[in-house]
């Protein structure tokens, strides 16, 4: 996106079409036959992989993959879903297909997309507007690009225990106090609700909203155990984000290259181990961080 932003490039969606029935199985799998079709006796040898089997996502993976290097994309460098044929982008998650190039490289383009649609059932070619739940939006005039998950997060702050009242919301994610592991025995359900909590602000925290990294990488080490405080830090964070949905990832409108990190000293008093975060800078827009112990 923030090469996109900075270059310009047209950004096309796609979707694989039942993605996973399109990869031949490795090994010899059966099945029984469905109601209605049951015969004494027999059951079913599979010739493609089907949802809900353990390694269908990577035979699909395997066989999108072997296709776009037939058709000569080249793999980038720990970048798995990112691949790249003369100058032309393509990023693709499961079935969800982004393909970014220059106006000048459209034929092109159009030609490996029909290319690659005659190996797998693939429609689309809209201009991206959605991709895994986030909102993409441009001003190509000022080469930028916004990507929001304004609307996601309207979904999990019912996940919070207490009001979503903005008036009532914090203006941080989290206080200074330090949390400490909850001395009595979480419930079944206490343990569920809280999971359901932070794994839905991960996605959040890992995607687009960088304010809140910090503060869910301190709440994830109380996963297995937490208590009234850890579910309050919780629903902090998610009234925060709920109060704060409009803000959205810039990206593009400089030619620059920058990395910050820093550490505290020290600042978890049960064992004296530091945190650490790093941010980097392309573009003028933020494209990778990371905070933790």
């Amino acid at each position: 996106m923030a090469i996109a932003a900075c270059f310009d490039l047209e950004l096309k969606q796609y979707d694989a079409v039942n993605a996973f029935i399109h990869a031949p199985l490795t090994k010899e799998v059966y099945m029984q036959m469905p109601q209605g079709y049951q015969e004494q006796g027999k059951v079913l040898r599979l010739n493609k992989a089907l949802y809900g089997m353990r390694k269908s996502p990577l035979l699909w993976q395997n066989l999108f993959t072997g296709t776009l290097l037939d058709l000569g994309f080249k793999s980038i460098p720990h970048e798995p879903c990112c691949m790249t044929y003369e100058g032309i982008l393509i990023f693709f998650y499961v079935d969800d297909i982004v393909l970014a190039y220059r106006k000048s490289q459209k034929e092109k383009a159009m030609d490996l997309m029909r290319r690659l649609k005659g190996h797998c059932n693939i429609s689309g070619g809209e201009d991206l507007q959605w991709f895994l739940g986030i909102a993409v939006y441009r001003d190509r005039v000022q080469r930028r690009i916004w990507l929001s998950q304004a609307s996601y997060i309207e979904k999990i702050i019912k996940l919070a225990d207490t009001d979503t009242d903005t008036k009532s919301s914090k203006e941080t994610p989290m206080t200074k106090t330090e949390l400490l592991p909850y001395p009595q025995r979480a419930s079944r359900k206490s343990v569920r609700a809280y999971q359901r909590k932070i794994g839905s602000l991960l996605y959040a925290a890992v995607t687009t909203r960088i304010d809140i990294a910090f503060a869910v990488s301190r709440l994830a080490r109380f996963l297995t155990n937490p208590g009234p405080d850890h579910h309050a830090a919780a629903d902090r964070v998610l009234r925060y984000l709920y109060r704060y949905r409009a803000l959205a990832l810039q990206l593009g409108g400089a030619d620059d290259f920058l990395v910050a990190t820093d550490a505290s000293f020290a600042d978890n008093s049960l064992d004296r181990k530091s945190s650490q975060a790093c941010v980097m800078v392309l573009f003028a827009g933020v494209i990778g961080w990371r905070a933790n112990k």
